[in-house]
């Protein structure tokens, strides 16, 4: 851990003190978002987009959890320079209470560490399921905002994930390798019933080679999935987004860099939509339950 990083969290705390606590349903207005970021190659800059996603929203007064559900490379936790205790692992081990793995990374943004605790969720009881089930979807009833870092590719754990998001936000960059593997994912998720899908074309040269990459896909999946989709963002490739990473330092935002810049104009159009799944029920309802 640097120890930049930790002056960094110790100013953050400082200031935002107090303004992190617990606050009741009746503060927010409409039930939790969940929002899946997702790729369909890794290497693609998904992880860095959550951590920042949900550090600009939690600046606009919207109470964060971001969950790390890349089970086989759990790695928001180092990005923040932390080290927590418990995973999700140690839940469905029935090792320690869900609110023991929720960890403070800034004020009113919340992180839930991964690991492979929901593979394990075929082989315990059904007493046990019911109240993990209940664990979660309370857990999930003290936040505006679920962010979920999912793995890469189209494997049933991702799409488990992504298919009962409010929203998908899709990562590419103008590679073609990741633009083929995107539209397999936007072929899965449109087979499994989630036509909520945005783009989110990231390092890009410029503007208009992340604008020519979206286009290329949007016509594929017009042309044989019969359905539109939409473009939320193009990230400029910036060196100074790298070197931030490197040091821990991304809740810092580099001032004058386009990366936060973009990705906290891309929070301001997502905060002032609430979610519309009342009547459907949260994410972890949807997911717990199998809803198809």
């Amino acid at each position: 851990m640097s120890d930049q990083a930790e002056r960094l969290r110790e100013m953050v705390r400082e200031r935002g003190a107090g303004a992190s606590a617990s606050v009741s349903s009746a503060r927010r207005q409409g039930r939790c978002k969940s929002i899946a970021v997702t790729s369909g190659k890794g290497g693609v800059g998904k992880t860095t987009l959550s951590l920042v996603l949900g550090a600009s929203l939690a600046k606009l007064d919207k109470r964060v959890l971001l969950m790390d559900v890349d089970l086989g490379l759990a790695n928001i936790q180092i990005l923040l320079g932390i080290a927590p205790r418990f995973n999700i692992a140690h839940v469905v081990a029935g090792k320690c209470a869900i609110g023991d793995i929720v960890v403070e990374a800034a004020p009113n943004m919340f992180l839930a560490p991964g690991a492979s605790g929901f593979e394990q969720l075929s082989n315990i009881d059904m007493g046990r399921f019911e109240r993990l089930r209940n664990d979660f979807m309370g857990l999930e009833e003290n936040y505006d905002f679920l962010i979920m870092d999912t793995g890469a590719g189209i494997g049933n754990t991702v799409t488990g994930f992504a298919r009962h998001a409010d929203l998908v936000l899709l990562v590419m960059t103008p590679d073609p390798s990741s633009m083929a593997d995107a539209y397999a994912m936007v072929k899965v998720l449109y087979e499994k019933g989630n036509t909520n899908v945005a783009v989110v074309v990231n390092m890009a040269g410029n503007e208009g080679e992340g604008r020519e990459a979206f286009e290329m896909l949007r016509m594929m999946v017009e042309k044989f999935l019969k359905k539109p989709i939409r473009l939320y963002a193009i990230l400029i490739n910036e060196r100074e987004v790298l070197r931030l990473g490197r040091k821990q330092l991304h809740l810092a935002g580099g001032e004058g860099v386009n990366f936060y810049k973009t990705v906290a104009a891309l929070a301001k159009r997502l905060g002032g939509h609430q979610s519309q799944t009342a009547a459907r029920g949260g994410f972890f309802s949807k997911f717990f339950g199998g809803t198809s």
